[in-house]
């Protein structure tokens, strides 16, 4: 039996090139006209240690230095993307359990126009979008303190 529902609306975190930061629940479509800007392609970028958030972000075709960077939303993903210091190491690992290395150079992302932080099969958790704002007023922090925006 099959069933004519409406797609469900999820919640999610929009994060536009000046650094503002808004809370958002749309479907998947609405979500992703937010970011879209034309011809072009859209990008998951899964986030180490953040499973399942990612960021949800626009490439366009031909020419992407069109849109300006997103320096707070790539601030984010840094953020959020650095090791854990304080996560438990079970013992012992299993060959496929290793834990993946977190090389600085695999955390820098040049995302452009805006960004949505998202859950990659459901609506954000309070406790996930609790994190990403926190992680938004440590980067608007870091940039100011650079001047870089």
């Amino acid at each position: 039996m099959t069933t004519n529902r409406p797609p469900a609306a999820q919640h999610y975190l929009l994060v536009q090139v000046d650094g503002t930061l808004t809370s958002h629940r749309d479907t998947f479509q609405v979500m992703r006209d937010k970011i879209d800007g034309g011809e072009g392609e859209t990008g998951l970028e899964d986030i180490p240690n953040c499973y399942p958030v990612t960021a949800y972000h626009y490439v366009p075709f031909g020419n992407p230095e069109q849109q300006r960077m997103n320096k707070v939303a790539n601030g984010i993903f840094w953020e959020l993307s650095k090791p854990d210091p304080d996560s438990a190491t079970p013992e012992p690992f299993e060959p496929y359990e290793q834990p993946e290395p977190h090389d600085p150079k695999d955390r820098v992302i040049k995302m452009r126009g805006p960004v949505v932080f998202c859950a990659r099969f459901d609506s954000l958790s309070f406790t996930h979008a609790d994190t990403i704002r926190a992680a938004h007023e440590r980067t608007l922090e870091r940039l100011r303190s650079k001047g870089w925006i």
